[in-house]
């Protein structure tokens, strides 16, 4: 009976001084990094951002296989946003995931970051805009290349063409 005692006594004790959520010191830039992925998740897990969107984060319509997490923070708090992470109830997310959970910290800076980007404002354009601008500089520097390439190809077919016009008597 003794032992009980002494075992409920340390647990007691051990949950006592096990740090909580709301507890330990979370940090948003460190949740931004690990949904960006510059910072690995330490089970290897793949970053938020192979999957889903969130404003201001990536190219655009790049993640689009999982739904824009921009309004998260506005539905969720922090416990309810670090539980889904923990539990994964999602079945797209399971197999990914399996064999790689998220640790506590991972789960709380993730968090913390969802619920700073909805206070954020979103990027001045949007994802539309910002796609626009890529898709247009894109066609700006196929069209400087094929100006290059192809500068030198007009003056024999320029030339070919004067001396037939020369050749039938025409002014040229």
């Amino acid at each position: 009976m003794r032992h009980i005692d002494r075992l409920c006594g340390a647990l007691i004790v051990a949950a006592a001084l096990t740090p909580t959520l709301s507890s330990a010191a979370v940090d948003p830039r460190e949740g931004e990094a690990l949904y960006v992925g510059t910072t690995p998740l330490k089970n290897g897990g793949a970053p938020c951002l192979a999957c889903h969107g969130l404003a201001g984060h990536g190219l655009a319509f790049s993640a689009s296989f999982g739904p824009d997490l921009s309004a998260a923070g506005e539905t969720y708090d922090a416990e309810t946003l670090a539980t889904a992470l923990e539990d994964v109830p999602f079945p797209s997310m399971e197999p990914i995931y399996r064999g790689h959970a998220l640790t506590q910290g991972e789960r709380a800076d993730l968090a913390a970051f969802l619920l700073e980007a909805r206070a954020a404002p979103p990027p001045a354009g949007g994802a539309l805009g910002r796609l626009l601008l890529e898709a247009g500089l894109v066609a700006a520097a196929i069209l400087a290349l094929l100006a290059v390439l192809f500068r030198r190809r007009m003056p024999p077919v320029t030339a070919a063409l004067a001396a037939a016009r020369r050749a039938e008597g025409g002014s040229r």
